[in-house]
């Protein structure tokens, strides 16, 4: 009997097999919570995510694809294959303030609620261990070294907080920006600050004046456009001309395409402060540049179809620009979707220790069980609905074509 005929029962046990570890799931989120790891180091919570699986029946690859922190872990038989995928790594200084120990909970109570339904020959489900969404782009590492050939569709949920969304709610679809960041360093003179200010070149005043000029160049950039950033070197000593300073930002985009015509625009903020103080430049365009996300619109109608049954409501307040993720990376591989779902947290949205705290509370962990059961009612409407993932691959297709018409 394929799923096709027996989609309502499948649809009970799946949503029984996240009940069932809904306790255990608690303990694995909050492991990682307690346990905050920054990209790439991610080293707690990879280890116990694939014990998890693995005691649960998956075929796991640690350290896949070249990746220390990543991980395969396959469980069913057959096509479709879809990829549901988690994150989770912390932020450095405040830890899980972007809730991805609830991201990685929700990835494996999908894959749990999969594993229990697609039998023999009903399709496969990957459950795909992403390092370094925070900083470094671990996914497109993974789509290089080939983790998305074979996959039809991938999939992975997000929580957030502050006044756009609260709990109840559901984000669908999300629409990160793309993004890339840039290390600069100036190079100047050193000299005494008081004595022989004149003999120096103040490579503080160079990074302040960049500074500066990227708040001049915000009022002519689009709506969508942000660029923020912080010193990481200022100078050794107020009686010091400052001989060196570094900084580290970040620039986005609604699209790639944006995102090169905005970069030229914002490196020529730290040439042109070089150019004013006499020092010397130096700048990189760091790790890999994230792409905008391109929703499949097959699985947001389905999502949003089970969420609304799951009594999750959508969202009516929209953001102007916001964040960037990995995952549209993963969009232009593959057909995929990123929606978010809201925490009681009001008052602290993403990256704030208020939200860290929100993250380990009990309504979230609930709040991403709920959101979970939605993800993988969706994916086994893709399982058993051919027509699902036909219009899903289309609009990829589509959209393929005409970002390379637009490239001619």
């Amino acid at each position: 009997m394929t799923l096709a005929h027996e989609l309502e029962d499948a649809r009970a046990r799946a949503l029984a097999a996240i009940d069932a570890a809904a306790g255990a799931l608690r303990e694995l989120s909050m492991s990682i919570h307690e346990h905050p790891e920054i990209a790439y180091e991610e080293h707690h919570a990879h280890a116990v995510i694939t014990e998890f699986l693995e005691r649960r029946g998956f075929a796991v690859t640690r350290g896949a694809f070249g990746l220390p922190t990543a991980f395969r872990a396959v469980a069913g038989h057959g096509a479709p294959t879809l990829a549901v995928l988690c994150e989770y790594d912390a932020l450095p200084g405040i830890g899980h303030a972007c809730g991805h120990n609830l991201i990685a909970a929700a990835g494996v109570a999908t894959g749990l609620a999969l594993e229990a339904v697609l039998g023999e020959g009903n399709g496969t489900v990957v459950v795909l261990g992403t390092p370094a969404e925070e900083r470094g782009g671990g996914k497109v590492d993974l789509i290089n070294a080939g983790a998305f050939e074979g996959i039809d569709a991938a999939m992975m949920l997000h929580p957030s907080g502050g006044r756009l969304i609260r709990a109840g709610q559901v984000r669908v679809p999300a629409k990160p920006n793309a993004i890339q960041s840039l290390r600069v360093e100036f190079f100047g003179r050193n000299a005494h600050a008081a004595g022989a200010p004149w003999d120096g070149v103040n490579a503080l005043d160079a990074i302040i004046q960049a500074f500066n000029n990227v708040a001049m160049l915000r009022q002519q950039m689009r709506p969508q456009a942000r660029v923020h950033g912080i010193i990481t070197e200022g100078g050794r000593a107020p009686n010091i001309i400052p001989d060196h300073t570094a900084a580290y930002f970040y620039v986005r985009e609604e699209n790639l395409a944006r995102l090169e015509e905005l970069k030229p625009r914002v490196l020529a903020c730290f040439e042109g402060a070089a150019q004013a103080t006499a020092c010397r430049l130096e700048h990189r365009w760091d790790g890999n540049a994230y792409s905008d996300m391109q929703n499949a619109s097959a699985l947001v109608d389905a999502y949003a179809r089970h969420a609304q049954s799951l009594g999750l409501e959508p969202s009516e307040l929209q953001q102007v620009g916001g964040g960037s993720t990995d995952m549209g990376n993963v969009s232009y591989a593959v057909p995929a979707i990123h929606p978010s779902f809201g925490l009681d947290s009001p008052d602290a949205g993403n990256h704030t220790p208020g939200f860290t705290a929100a993250a380990a509370t009990e309504e979230a962990h609930a709040e991403t069980l709920r959101a979970a059961k939605a993800l993988a009612l969706t994916a086994l409407d893709a399982y058993a609905n051919e027509a699902v993932l036909a219009d899903a691959k289309r609009e990829f297709e589509e959209r393929r074509l005409a970002a390379a018409a637009a490239g001619d």
